[in-house]
């Protein structure tokens, strides 16, 4: 009689032997084929969020070039737009009622100038501090400086004031009171290789933005 017992409780123990036993070789693959489905279909997404952030980004520039403009009307002050190209930023800033450009021949002269000139008196050291600390940044427009959505930089500016493309360091957009704008090209990008192109017009405050890296020289030709 204690045989059948016996046989009984094996079969009774064997159906948790088989639970414990782990996953079969056909459901670990199941598995890993869902995940690589999984991750196939969050690429796109993750690309398209950025292409939103690259448009946000656009559009909120375009504003705030804008705003300097009209700024620029109302104070009777120059306004400058400042991009921080590797730190990702920009904010306008606000400074005298007129300013003297610089270009590429005014820096050439003034650097064969300082080559010959003698050494400068401190009183006109200090002036030419003081002329280069007359900006501010214009809490009004801009009330501290905007950083670029994650994943969205800039990738170069051009300006009047320098003929090839400002890739580091910063660049500068003025905003006179009479109405003219410096003429500026601004190209975006983001990490998943969408590109945008931004060109100021030199009159309204108008920004025309275009879904793509366009050259600067063929943007300053389109209308």
């Amino acid at each position: 009689m204690a045989h059948p017992r016996k046989r009984s409780i094996i079969r009774a123990r064997s159906p948790i032997a088989e639970s414990q036993s782990g996953f079969s070789l056909i459901e670990l693959m199941v598995v890993v084929a869902l995940m690589a489905l999984i991750g196939t279909m969050a690429i796109p997404s993750i690309s398209s969020v950025f292409k939103i952030s690259l448009g946000s980004t656009t559009r909120d520039i375009a504003t705030t070039v804008r705003y300097a403009y009209n700024a620029a009307m109302m104070t009777k002050k120059v306004h400058r737009m400042v991009y921080d190209i590797e730190k990702h930023q920009y904010w306008v800033e606000v400074g005298p009622q007129s300013i003297l450009m610089d270009t590429e021949e005014t820096k050439s002269r003034a650097e064969r100038a300082k080559r010959f000139a003698s050494r400068k008196t401190p009183e006109q050291e200090a002036e030419e501090a003081k002329s280069r600390a007359s900006f501010s940044i214009a809490t009004y427009v801009t009330r501290k400086k905007t950083d670029l959505p994650r994943g969205v930089q800039f990738e170069d500016v051009t300006t009047e004031q320098s003929k090839e493309p400002i890739k580091e360091g910063f660049a500068y957009t003025h905003f006179f009171p009479h109405g003219i704008i410096e003429q500026t090209v601004i190209h975006l990008q983001d990490t998943s290789n969408h590109h945008a192109t931004l060109v100021i017009a030199p009159l309204v405050g108008r920004t025309r933005v275009i879904d793509r890296y366009l050259p600067s020289e063929e943007a300053l030709l389109e209308p």
